[in-house]
Parts: structure tokens; C-alpha cells; sequence
């Protein structure tokens, strides 16, 4: 099972990767993360509104990274479905 630190750096190179895109970039929110069973779950949100604070650099519809602690498979969970585990 990895450590925190890992799914961080994990977590932030997939949204380096596989999420961010010319125009919008993402970046975890300090502070905010989660284990829960085997999974580290992250908030993120725009580079943009994490700077400025204004709503109208805020991503919307964008949930949690999800970090499989055992394969360190990444994944982006939904709006719902991060509301739904409420971790933050």
C-alpha cells in the first residue's frame, strides 16, 4: 500500500496529464485529501480560481482524483459521485 505522499504526486501528475488542458490547468487543494479503505481521494479545482478565488475561474462539473492505493491507477470521479462520498 503506497503513502499519502505518493498518491499526491501521482494524483497531481494525472491532472498534469490527463486532465489539464490549454486553457484550464487543475491542481489539488492543499489540505484536502482522504484515505478511505484503499483509496486516497483528492479536491481539486482550476489554477486559476485556486489564484484568484474568483467564481469565474472555478471549475465546474469536476470532482475528486480517486488514487488506487494498491495499483496507483488514477481516475476522476464525477461531480455526483464525489458529492455523494462527501468527504469535503
Amino acid at each position: 500500500m503506497m503513502d499519502v505522499e505518493e498518491a499526491t504526486r501521482l494524483a497531481q501528475r494525472f491532472l498534469d496529464e490527463e486532465v489539464s488542458h490549454e486553457g484550464m490547468t487543475f491542481a489539488l487543494v492543499e489540505g484536502k485529501s482522504v484515505r478511505a479503505g484503499s483509496n486516497f481521494y483528492f479536491d481539486c479545482q482550476s489554477v486559476a480560481y485556486l489564484r484568484s478565488g474568483d467564481i469565474r475561474d472555478m471549475s465546474v462539473g469536476a470532482g475528486y482524483v480517486c488514487v488506487d492505493g494498491e495499483t496507483g491507477r488514477c481516475r476522476m470521479l464525477g461531480a455526483v459521485e464525489s458529492a455523494e462520498l462527501g468527504f469535503f
